[in-house]
């Protein structure tokens, strides 16, 4: 452990390898950007969405097409950072579409039903009773559609499973907030567990949709690791409200958070 000390005492500084390591650890090391990130996500917020298990990547999608299967576009788990871990928070289709231009900033919470929209490719992350690649037992997730063309599939339950800055439900937050994402039409989880998938998949991670219901298992976590939205203030400390200005808390972890986190 006194190596590890000395290691994080001398690799202070944010670097290429960043995304190898939890979104808490990498928001304590000097030059992160993302405590610059808005605190509570809202409808309409382009994120990044961190897996919480053992090395997990970022959510990421591509223009690749699976060879077998549903042949729709690839979901997969990546270490780098690039554009295609961006994603796009939008409501679901049983409800009026997001309006950019309205007023109103409506924040997500627990038990929202959402649509996760690829940045880049304008697709829905989406899941259907197809086998995953690897992990046959699991159902593929795709990308599929766009904002007017899909199905309930296209839904998706965030459920949170703890928030280390408040009790309160009723906002998800940027790094502090850990969740599950249940597919609300077919009640499976979104899960990254390390299987790589092959050559085809660029050996990134297989991104499924498990039909165990385990709440303790980290590779069903996630979080938010980076938050664009113009509309919301970001502060180098974390604020209470991102719409107000109020009293701030520190991101800032002892050594053996970082230990444990890293």
């Amino acid at each position: 452990m006194f190596t590890f000390w000395i290691h994080f005492l001398i690799l202070e500084n944010s670097g290429p390898g960043d995304a190898q390591m939890s979104s808490l650890f990498q928001a304590n090391l000097k030059g992160s950007d993302l405590p610059n990130s808005p605190l509570e996500i809202a409808f309409g917020s382009k994120v990044t969405i961190k897996n919480a298990g053992y090395g997990g990547g970022l959510l990421h999608s591509h223009v690749q097409l699976y060879p077998e299967g549903s042949q729709q576009q690839q979901v997969t788990c990546y270490h780098h950072k690039d554009g295609n871990n961006d994603w796009t928070i939008f409501t679901n289709r049983n409800e009026p579409d997001y309006d950019a231009e309205s007023p109103d900033i409506r924040f997500l919470k627990d038990g929202d039903v959402i649509r996760l929209i690829h940045t880049l490719t304008g697709r829905n992350l989406h899941s259907h009773t197809v086998s995953a690649p690897i992990t046959k037992s699991d159902n593929e997730v795709s990308c599929y559609g766009n904002l007017t063309v899909g199905d309930e599939k296209d839904h998706w339950t965030i459920e949170v499973v703890e928030d280390l800055y408040s009790r309160d439900r009723s906002r998800i937050r940027t790094l502090m907030t850990t969740f599950r994402i249940k597919h609300t039409y077919l009640g499976c989880y979104l899960k990254a567990a390390n299987v790589n998938l092959p050559q085809w998949g660029f050996k990134q991670i297989e991104v499924a949709c498990t039909k165990q219901n385990s709440p303790n298992d980290a590779y069903t976590h996630w979080n938010i690791e980076s938050h664009w939205n113009n509309r919301c203030i970001a502060t180098l400390m974390y604020c209470a409200n991102c719409s107000a200005r109020e009293p701030c808390k520190s991101v800032q972890k002892s050594f053996l958070e970082r230990f444990y986190s890293s």
